[in-house]
Order: C-alpha cells, then structure tokens, then sequence
C-alpha cells in the first residue's frame, strides 16, 4: 500500500525532509508503475499476443524510461570486424529492450563467415552481451572465384583482409583442397620448424599433394603411406638439409625410389663446354 505523507512547517529542515520525503515517494510510484506494465507486458508475451510489442505507446513509455540498448558488449571478436555485430544491433535503436529479438540477432550475427558459435544476454535495462567464439583458419584457397580463408572442417570465411593472413598460412590450390587441407596438415605435423617453410600445397588430381617450399623446392607426395613418405623427407633434410641444397623437385610418387632433381646454370655448362 502506498502512503503519502506530506510535511507542514517552516524550518529548512522540514523543508529538506519534506522534499526527500516527496523525491522517495515519486521514485516509488514510478518503480511500481514500472514494474507493473513489465508484468503486463510479460503476461501478454506469455500467451502469445505477438503485436502486444507493436503498441507504440507501449513502446514509447519503455523507451522514454530508459528501457532501450545503450550498452554493447561483444567479446571474442578478434578477427571479425565489429562493425559488423554493431549494424545489427543499431536496428533495434527505437525499440524498447523488451521488444527485442534475440533469436533474429543471433542468426544475422551467425551469417557472418568468422562466427563458429556465440550467444546473447540481455541485460536490464539496457545492456545487451555478445560472446563470440572464431572460426580459425588453417590456409589461404586460390580458386577460380578468387581466395578464400579455410577452416580444418573446409568452412569458407569471407575476409577482405587476407594480407594480414599471407605471412602466416599457407597457400592451397586445386579442386576440393578445402574440403582435405587438414588431413594432409595433420600428416605433415610433425616437425612444426620444417612446415614453416611451405609455401603451398597443390591438390593434384583430388588422390594427392605437391608441396611447395619458399627455398624453391617441391616435394611431389604419394597418394597412399604419406605419413612414412614424409618421414622419408624429415630424415634427409636431417641428413642433407636438402632446403638448401639447390633441388627444385624430390618425387616421392614411387615407393621404390627417390627422385630428385637440382637446378643446374644452363649457362655455366655452356661455358666450360667452350672453354
């Protein structure tokens, strides 16, 4: 029950507690008054009236107290630009908190190729949460609609930055690499320092891999026991360090043999021919 109480005197301090009495009183009718069109509002939401958010008068009295998104919090968005995420909240500027719709939040934001999972949390009055968790890409596709980012699972995320990528992932070409790049990297992980000099990888034919290296070297691999084929390649470099030995080609096609080829100076031969 609300009671009001008014204070009749001259002193300042009658005054002063006449004025807190009144302030008090004020805030506490617009609490309930609050609290009770939320009530409604939740009522009417419960038994399904969807154009119950559709009163604009409604919509004002939420908007006019302060019930709208003023505050944005995304986190995990590392590589995505936030921008993005932004625009689509910004839609909901004019519209009280309550009228919101998360789950139309949640698919706009899941169209944007870096999302691999998120959730939203709003928080009331005017707070709404994003948490977000990136997809990560493992390689750079060349293909015939331009380059793509690529996922281990094959996903293709959409990025005009892909020169913040060049010096980190290697490069992929072929019909359907995208969809095998992580089986062939899983396979070639074992010596993390030796990967770091590839370059690309060419998926030939769809059955298997042409390794190319920054030093100019390809290693053309089977298509069946990769595994013990690059262990083959892991042992000469050891041996040989044959990234800097002047080869252009090591074949590994064959399990019988080895095949390497070096880059000879046409020129030089010419010469001492001559002399």
């Amino acid at each position: 029950m609300l009671i009001s109480r008014f204070y009749i005197a001259d002193s300042k301090n009658s005054k002063k507690k006449r004025n807190n009495s009144e302030n008090f009183l004020s805030k506490t009718f617009l609490i309930i008054l609050v609290m009770s069109v939320i009530c409604f509002y939740l009522f009417f939401k419960s038994i399904n009236i969807t154009n119950f958010s559709k009163f604009e008068v409604v919509n004002k009295f939420f908007v006019n107290n302060g019930f709208t998104i003023k505050n944005i919090e995304i986190e995990g968005a590392n590589n995505l630009d936030k921008k993005d995420i932004l625009k689509i909240i910004h839609t909901y500027d004019n519209i009280n908190i309550f009228s919101v719709n998360v789950k139309k939040i949640y698919e706009e934001i899941k169209k944007n190729t870096w999302v691999k999972e998120g959730s939203i949390e709003i928080i009331y009055p005017d707070k709404i949460k994003i948490l977000l968790i990136e997809k990560k890409p493992v390689a750079i596709w060349q293909n015939k609609y331009g380059n793509n980012l690529i996922t281990k699972n094959g996903d293709i995320i959409s990025d005009d930055k892909l020169n913040n990528f060049n010096n980190n992932l290697p490069i992929i070409i072929g019909h359907n690499a995208h969809k095998n790049i992580y089986s062939i990297l899983k396979k070639l992980d074992i010596d993390k320092n030796f990967i770091k000099n590839i370059w690309s990888l060419t998926f030939v034919n769809e059955r298997r891999w042409d390794i190319h290296f920054n030093q100019g070297l390809t290693i053309r691999l089977p298509s069946n026991k990769v595994r013990e084929a690059w262990k083959n390649v892991l042992f000469l470099h050891q041996k040989f360090n044959i990234l800097n030995l002047g080869l252009t080609e090591i074949d590994l096609r064959n399990s019988n043999k080895i095949i390497a080829k070096i880059n000879i100076d046409k020129n030089l031969i010419f010469k001492n021919k001559r002399s």
